[in-house]
């Protein structure tokens, strides 16, 4: 039974029925097991392919090597290192160069390139060795992009980027160590949505919860109570979106309704995540990029996932590099 909820948060599938604060949102139980008639979602090719972690800079972000294990042993897919530098060097070499224990690199294929383009030799790489996810540290005594708001090897392997793989931006304030909660904002259109089945393998594998937040711009009403729901937000102009109901009374008539809806539509049948997968969803009020990374501190994600259509000049755009440079864990980058 969906219920609505104070200040902004709705059960997702499974939830409680109860009105709780956005510290305290209801836990939902285990998605239904998948019935015999639903339809396999399709794979990300993730499974069959490999991961690559990019190794820079004077040491080895250990974070992400930890975080690249991570994916890829819920995968079971292979995981890769690259290292690039300025002049050819043997692979025996790069554990001192990174400042860090041959035993740091264990289990990890090993490639070395010489190159004066690290994005760009990134990227090919990436292609060549059949990488589905690629993990890349943004490092704090490196040259930051002003654009994106991030190291300047990760923001070139980000713009370098094509769709159908994952690049993975791990800061160094909080290296991870576990991918228990996965927080997916999602702003009710399709072509979003489309992009999101590698989150939901990804939580599947790893018996991870996924909490889905949508959230708009201002509210056309100037006023709502302090202790009152999200209301609802311009329309989008692409076909298909859906936005937040606007009511004056009987919440509790449309928000579950409202909830069903959009968890079957942009999750289930245009993101294909699986049945099995705990979900909670959200609805916030306000900023967009303020409210994502308010979710994110309070639900204490491990993941954030968002879907980049590789724009900066428009509001999404202004959205993402906002997240992308402030959240407090790694930030799971889907291009469309």
């Amino acid at each position: 039974m969906l219920s609505a909820a104070r200040d902004g948060i709705l059960g997702g599938r499974g939830a409680q029925s109860e009105l709780v604060s956005p510290a305290e949102p209801s836990f939902g139980a285990h998605g239904r097991a998948r019935d015999a008639c639903d339809e396999p979602a399709p794979e990300s090719g993730a499974r069959s392919r490999s991961v690559l972690v990019a190794l820079h800079g004077r040491r080895a972000h250990l974070g992400a090597l930890e975080l690249g294990r991570l994916i890829a042993g819920a995968f079971r897919a292979p995981l890769h290192g690259l290292f690039v530098g300025a002049g050819p060097i043997e692979a025996s070499e790069v554990p001192a160069l990174l400042g860090v224990a041959p035993e740091a690199l264990r289990g990890v294929v090993l490639h070395v390139e010489a190159s004066e383009d690290p994005p760009g030799a990134i990227a090919s790489a990436t292609k060549s060795r059949g990488a589905a996810v690629l993990v890349v540290a943004s490092e704090p005594d490196e040259l930051m992009d002003e654009r994106l708001g991030v190291g300047r090897l990760a923001a070139g392997a980000l713009e370098a980027g094509t769709s159908g793989v994952a690049v993975v931006i791990v800061p160094a304030n909080r290296p991870p160590t576990r991918l228990r909660r996965i927080l997916l904002p999602l702003d009710g259109t399709p072509s979003t949505a489309a992009a999101i089945t590698p989150a939901g393998e990804l939580a599947r594998r790893l018996g991870a919860e996924l909490d889905i937040v949508m959230v708009g711009c201002a509210s056309p009403r100037k006023k709502a109570a302090d202790d009152g729901p999200p209301v609802s937000t311009p329309a989008s102009s692409e076909p298909g979106a859906m936005v937040a109901p606007l009511y004056v009374d009987q919440p509790q008539h449309e928000w579950p309704a409202f909830t069903e809806e959009f968890l079957a539509r942009f999750l289930s049948a245009i993101g294909h995540c699986p049945h099995d997968v705990a979900t909670r969803f959200f609805l916030g009020k306000g900023e967009p990029a303020a409210e994502i990374l308010r979710f994110a501190e309070q639900l204490a994600s491990d993941l954030v996932v968002l879907v980049w259509h590789g724009h900066l000049e428009d509001h999404h755009g202004s959205v993402f590099r906002d997240v992308l440079s402030g959240a407090p864990c790694p930030v799971m980058v889907l291009r469309r």
